[in-house]
């Protein structure tokens, strides 16, 4: 029996181009519209940059041309507040505690 392939993920790496205070004003706006694709499952873990240039995304996607149409309706992108590089990657491990079954885990 043939494995399916194992789904391609992506790391969205954002860098903030606004000022401190207008990406802090959008913040809200911005989860709001993060909130709504972790519910559809688009979005698996996202967070703040350390130190607080950017934000990083673990998507899963059909391809990275969807997801730069999904990042257009970011409100930090409508705003002029960050950009965005996506950068897709096959998993071929992952540990067991991810779920994410299709890919073989590592115990």
């Amino acid at each position: 029996m043939t494995q399916p392939p194992n789904p391609p993920l992506h790391v969205i790496i954002g860098t903030y181009t606004g000022t401190p205070e207008e990406v802090s004003q959008a913040t809200p706006q911005h989860r709001e519209w993060l909130d709504q694709h972790y519910r559809s499952g688009l979005f698996l873990a996202s967070g703040r940059q350390s130190p607080p240039v950017g934000g990083v995304l673990l998507a899963r996607g059909e391809s990275a041309a969807h997801l730069e149409e999904v990042m257009r309706d970011d409100p930090f992108t409508k705003l002029g507040l960050a950009t965005y590089q996506i950068i897709a990657f096959t998993p071929v491990k992952r540990h067991a505690s991810f779920p994410y079954l299709q890919i073989p885990a590592t115990e």
